[in-house]
């Protein structure tokens, strides 16, 4: 009966260690590509928000630490949490958090204002990267691209 060389073996093992690994780092979510998806989802909704608020609908947008959500003002001056689908509060994925570069104010933010939306920048970042979503005035959302 004929068994198995130790330069067999060590082979073998060489050979699963590399699929393990490989197998290893294709399941771990890519942080770049999340920060990305994220930036671009939030902007898409953001105008969409400004959209639906300058045609009357009283939106707001506040930002969290663990994520954003939009805010409707009712018939009594207040800001409530908005039940629509499409305007849900959102959590960040994990490792991604958001901060403020630039705001009127303290939040929510009305999106649509004396005939304007307004100025706002922020900033979502991962552990490498930093993206930065520019709010102008007439409502459009800018991408900014992603830093090391």
């Amino acid at each position: 009966m004929r068994g198995f060389t130790l330069l067999e073996v060590l082979v073998v093992i060489a050979i699963v260690g590399i699929l393990t690994s490989a197998v290893t780092l294709s399941l771990r979510p890519d942080s770049h590509r999340q920060l990305q998806d994220e930036s671009y989802r939030l902007a898409r909704v953001l105008e969409q928000g400004v959209a639906a608020a300058e045609e009357g609908d009283p939106l707001a947008l506040a930002l969290r630490a663990d994520g954003y959500a939009f805010r409707r003002r009712d018939r009594q001056g207040r800001w409530q949490a908005v039940s629509d689908d499409f305007f849900a509060a959102r959590q960040w994925p994990d490792g991604i958090r958001a901060s403020v570069v630039r705001a009127p104010g303290s939040p929510p933010w009305p999106l649509w204002l004396q005939g304007q939306s307004p100025w706002l920048v922020l900033r979502l970042q991962s552990d490498e990267r930093q993206v930065d979503l520019t709010l102008s005035p007439l409502g459009r959302v800018t991408v900014g691209g992603t830093t090391p």
